[in-house]
């Protein structure tokens, strides 16, 4: 049976004695080594902010650099060392770049004054416009496989939003709807290519679908009532939430490669969320297992619940790694929290007050926001020992 570890946050008084030794003890463990960082990113020259959206394993980070009270964004990518190039918009004067490969290759889309338009861009930084047949429109490029397969959504002639994937020669295939439906939408794509997952729609409510192999599209099982599964792992494993009624409570759960259902640890009837899953399948999100504050949670690959420790003031989780570190905010800060049960802040830029982590790498790499001293967001990294 899987159970629940609590390292802070609100809890019943029942447990809170027990809850405190099991922190005690932890925190007692291997003190974790010095980060170093932050270090700014920058912006492009004339522009004010930036932020990272990507990182691969070798530390190359994609993103976007902003100017203006409109916000209008470039695509950008750092190369491991921090240095800032500009990505092109062939036909455009701005785009985004959602996602990078280990190869480098990276994936997103450049606004034409017309339309959007899917573009990759190779390792070089170099573009090539993906597939929009005529009649479709506005392609947007959501993830890429290691493998070179794009997946992302466009709109189709007669007007629907449909998921779609590009293979490595930039070759379009629209993905579909569920049977009798007109909707779907594509999130992310395993390692390999051969497992999509997204969102699809039946009977008045959103639902986790996949392909996979280039198949059909099918509904993650067993039916429900509703159900979202967006993150995948780069094995091929889907995490997301489930609710088997109308009024039932919502459900944390992973999909393994066959798609076969299991169940994440989740004491509460109230909501939760999860963020991310790791290659070995460690999971984060958050919900409010204690109320009224919402807890950052962690859920290892048995499916056991942590409550990451927050003082009873609440925090944010948005990633973890293949050891089960996770990074988020706390207070206000970048802050990573360790399996031995320390929790570090990852500190500040010179004269700003905030800072986020948006993602981590195994090799320690942790790539998110702060801010300047003149209230702007700047891309940033941090590495952990």
């Amino acid at each position: 049976m899987m159970g629940i570890r609590m390292a802070g946050g609100r809890r019943p008084l029942w447990s809170l004695t027990a809850a405190l030794v099991v922190f005690t003890c932890a925190m007692a463990g291997t003190a974790q080594a010095t980060q170093a960082g932050p270090v700014d990113l920058g912006t492009l020259p004339g522009d004010d902010a930036s932020t990272v959206l990507a990182v691969n394993d070798a530390g190359v980070m994609v993103g976007l650099s902003f100017a203006g009270p409109a916000r209008r964004s470039l695509p950008v990518r750092w190369n491991a060392d921090g240095q800032i190039m500009a990505l092109p918009t062939p036909g455009g004067t701005e785009g985004q770049v959602r996602d990078i490969n280990n190869q480098g290759v990276s994936a997103g889309y450049v606004l034409t004054p017309t339309a959007a338009v899917p573009t990759r861009w190779d390792a070089d930084g170099v573009p090539t416009t993906l597939q929009v047949p005529p009649g479709y429109r506005n392609g947007t490029a959501a993830a890429i496989s290691d493998t070179g397969v794009v997946v992302g959504n466009w709109t189709t002639p007669d007007n629907q939003y449909h998921a779609v994937r590009w293979d490595p020669n930039g070759q379009a295939t629209d993905l579909g709807a569920l049977p009798g439906e007109t909707w779907s939408m594509a999130d992310g794509i395993s390692a390999d290519g051969s497992i999509i997952v997204g969102s699809g729609f039946r009977t008045g409510a959103n639902q986790a679908v996949r392909w996979v192999n280039g198949g059909p599209i099918t509904e993650l099982e067993p039916l429900g009532y509703s159900s979202g599964a967006s993150r995948i792992s780069k094995p091929g494993v889907a995490a997301g939430v489930l609710s088997e009624t109308k009024t039932g409570p919502r459900i944390p759960a992973t999909w393994d490669q066959n798609g076969t259902r299991h169940n994440l640890d989740w004491p509460s009837p109230h909501s939760v969320w999860v963020y991310q899953i790791s290659p070995t399948g460690y999971a984060v999100g958050t919900g409010y297992a204690y109320p009224p504050k919402r807890q950052a949670v962690l859920w290892n690959p048995a499916g056991d619940l942590t409550i990451l420790p927050d003082d009873g003031l609440g925090a944010d989780v948005e990633a973890v790694d293949s050891v089960g570190t996770a990074v988020g905010t706390f207070k206000n800060q970048a802050t990573a929290w360790f399996r031995n049960g320390e929790r570090r802040q990852l500190g500040l830029l010179p004269g700003g007050n905030r800072s986020q982590a948006y993602r981590i790498t195994d090799s320690g790499r942790v790539v998110g926001t702060a801010t300047v001293g003149n209230g702007k967001d700047h891309a940033v990294y941090w590495t952990l020992g």
